[in-house]
């Protein structure tokens, strides 16, 4: 018991720690609904303002939690050059993962591909390229930074790193479900298709040359695909 006791408040430590970001997504969400009458869906679309404002909180939490180790943020994340360069490589496997993870959870949620979702209406130009330049940047680095990085050290210093990588991976997909529209469809395929990625960059984490830095280039170089150019498309069709 003796020895038991530090490492379960640990793990308990970083679960809460996980599940405050998922928490936080969902407030974000909520906070907005007033101003959008109640719609979830248009709600989602100020997520891409509000999921900033979370990552921020993130940043700030991880270089109080790093600065007990005598750390900095800059110290976890390891930013360099090479890395950099191996990061736009880490792109292309991330992005054919994120393919097939898709496809995946798609399949297991639709049994094929899923309905149309249309296109967004009423995005401001502004939210557009807010989108591209800054929402992708502050995504990489403190989903990276917490679950690639702080967490995973926890984590895989006390337990198994297997389990480490599939609890990590459960929140990372936790914690989109709150950026999802409500459809238990549509949240089942979100929750398939992150919980597949989060195990992709846990595995590139270990194997992949770089470090984390060059994840956080991966992931960013993602969201400027996946999420920044669809918006600021449809800022510019409003």
């Amino acid at each position: 018991m003796t020895f038991s006791s530090p490492i379960t408040r640990i793990g308990r430590g970083v679960v809460a720690l996980l599940l405050m970001r998922t928490v936080l997504l969902f407030v974000g969400t909520g906070v907005v609904l007033p101003f959008v009458d109640w719609i979830y869906n248009r709600a989602l679309l100020w997520a891409n303002v509000t999921v900033v404002i979370v990552d921020v909180i993130t940043l700030l939490v991880l270089s109080r939690l790093l600065a007990r180790q005598n750390r900095r943020l800059s110290d976890l994340l390891a930013p360099s050059r090479p890395a950099t360069a191996w990061g736009l490589l880490a792109f292309i496997i991330l992005f054919i993962g994120f393919f097939v993870s898709t496809f995946i959870g798609n399949l297991i949620a639709y049994q094929g591909p899923p309905p149309a979702s249309g296109v967004l209406h009423g995005v401001p130009m502004w939210m557009g390229w807010w989108a591209l330049l800054v929402m992708p940047v502050t995504i990489a680095l403190a989903e990276e930074g917490l679950y690639r990085g702080y967490a995973a050290e926890v984590l895989e210093s006390r337990f198994h790193k297997a389990a480490a990588l599939v609890v990590i991976a459960f929140f990372f997909a936790l914690q989109h479900t709150a950026l999802t529209p409500l459809s238990p469809r549509a949240q089942v395929a979100r929750f398939v298709t992150t919980f597949l990625v989060g195990l992709l960059l846990g595995c590139m984490r270990w194997r992949w040359r770089g470090g984390l830095w060059s994840l956080v280039v991966a992931h960013w170089g993602l969201d400027v695909l996946g999420l920044g150019l669809p918006i600021l498309l449809a800022s510019q069709a409003s």
